[in-house]
């Protein structure tokens, strides 16, 4: 049985062979066959589809997002409109980001502008801020509970 090992996969794809069998195990990755041995053998077809994956993440999409994608695609379905409309999505959820960190931004150098000119700062305002006493900062909210979760279950199955 021709195909590639695990192991060439991983070092052609810029992946490690645990994340490769994780997306086996979700389904994002269609299971390799496997050699008289029991060793996975993979397709070049499997490098750039892990390719897509990196970048597709890279853009802020998550797993789920990806295996739909790839889904429409291997059904023979263009999943274009899917695409954009889940890149708008993602526009949107950048540019509420880019709102929440400017807002961060402007409160902390107020705070450090404060301090700067105190003889002997006291970290009240900086400590109210992180105890929340003040207006609640929404800074390192994460993209989604879906996206959370799926880091978690990726480290699980490591």
């Amino acid at each position: 049985m021709a195909g590639l090992l695990i192991g060439d996969v991983a070092e052609r794809s810029g992946l490690t062979a645990p994340t490769i069998r994780y997306y086996e195990s979700i389904g994002l990755l269609a299971a390799a066959p496997r050699s008289s041995t029991g060793y996975r053998r993979y397709g070049d077809a499997t490098i750039a589809e892990l390719q897509f994956i990196k970048k597709a993440q890279a853009l802020g999409f998550s797993l789920e997002e990806i295996r739909e994608i790839l889904k429409l695609s291997r059904a023979g379905t263009t999943p274009c409109s899917r695409v954009l409309d889940l890149a708008h999505r993602h526009l949107d959820a950048v540019e509420e980001r880019i709102r929440q960190l400017s807002r961060f931004r402007d409160t902390l150098a107020a705070e450090i502008r404060k301090w700067d000119g105190d003889r002997e700062p006291t970290c009240r305002g900086l400590c109210q801020i992180i105890a929340g006493t003040d207006e609640p900062l929404e800074v390192f909210r994460p993209r989604e509970l879906g996206a959370k979760n799926e880091r978690r279950s990726h480290r699980k199955a490591r």
